[in-house]
């Protein structure tokens, strides 16, 4: 099991011989590798290192996984831009119909702009990242169309298959899951993604006859946008339901269950120390 409070996270590993915990910093980081090893009666844990080389330095640092960092910078974002809405917005749209609002207000705003921004570019951004993680390496995919039939390797998904397809085409055949398309937190993911490719492609001068509602600043103030933000985060969950446990999928929840590698000795593993993981035994 994992046990979080903020960032820092306790690991307890399922189906442990004697109920070992581990403890970690920060959720952001890539999961622990752990092995049972069997002829030790311990648990080895196994933390992905990053070495740098930065200047006439070398950095190393626990490996963060990149899901789990969009999506703490979109929360991060999204906390900000609420307190900002609660401030700014709220205690306006229910009092008159009119406001000019202050030169104080404005830079609030703008403020709020940007973050809310932020918040659903990261949030999107993690389930493109995730989706980027769970396709196999070797994975190929043939597409069937009016030629014929195209191959795609994990290079050219990667790069050319959009989000939409990955979620509904690539990953229910590369891992024999559910569609995705089916999940509850779906058709609001979509709302997601139709206003991240508006902030993504927006322009100062718009059209003369563009209706308000069309507006993006407009959306952005709209409630509802929250909503749509957290979407992401709720679909992540969702194909971690739907899936074995994966070593890609970030620590979520404040308790969740991880799987250990049981191997009889620790030359089973088939590592040998190289400075790229930190190790510890329980």
């Amino acid at each position: 099991m994992i046990q979080s409070d903020t960032n820092a996270i306790i690991l307890n590993t399922k189906n442990s011989m004697a109920g070992k915990s581990h403890h970690i910093t920060d959720k952001r980081k890539v999961k622990l590798v752990i092995y049972e090893v069997q002829d030790l009666n311990e648990d080895i844990a196994l933390q992905e290192l990053a070495t740098l080389k930065v200047g006439k330095a070398t950095i190393k640092f626990d490996s963060p996984n990149a899901t789990a960092m969009y999506l703490n910078a979109s929360e991060r974002e999204l906390e900000i831009a609420k307190n900002l809405y609660k401030e700014l917005i709220e205690p306006k749209i229910s009092t008159r119909s009119h406001y000019d609002l202050s030169d104080g207000d404005v830079i609030k705003l703008y403020d709020y702009f940007e973050h809310i921004k932020i918040s659903i570019i990261m949030a999107y951004t993690a389930v493109e990242c995730i989706c980027n993680a769970l396709i196999p390496k070797g994975y190929t995919y043939v597409e069937k169309n009016k030629d014929g039939e195209r191959t795609w390797d994990f290079k050219e998904i990667e790069r050319w298959k959009s989000t939409t397809q990955k979620l509904r085409q690539i990953l229910p055949n590369a891992l024999a899951m559910k569609d995705p398309g089916q999940f509850k937190s779906y058709s609001t993911f979509c709302k997601l993604e139709s206003i991240r490719n508006e902030v993504i492609h927006t322009r100062s001068i718009l059209p003369i006859n563009l209706k308000m509602a069309e507006r993006l600043d407009y959306q952005l103030l709209q409630p509802r946008v929250f909503g749509l933000v957290v979407s992401a985060k709720a679909l992540i969950k969702e194909i971690k339901a739907a899936l074995p446990y994966n070593q890609e999928i970030p620590m979520l929840y404040e308790t969740e269950d991880i799987v250990k590698i049981k191997i009889k000795s620790w030359e089973d593993s088939g590592l040998t120390p190289s400075g790229e993981w930190n190790s510890g035994s329980h």
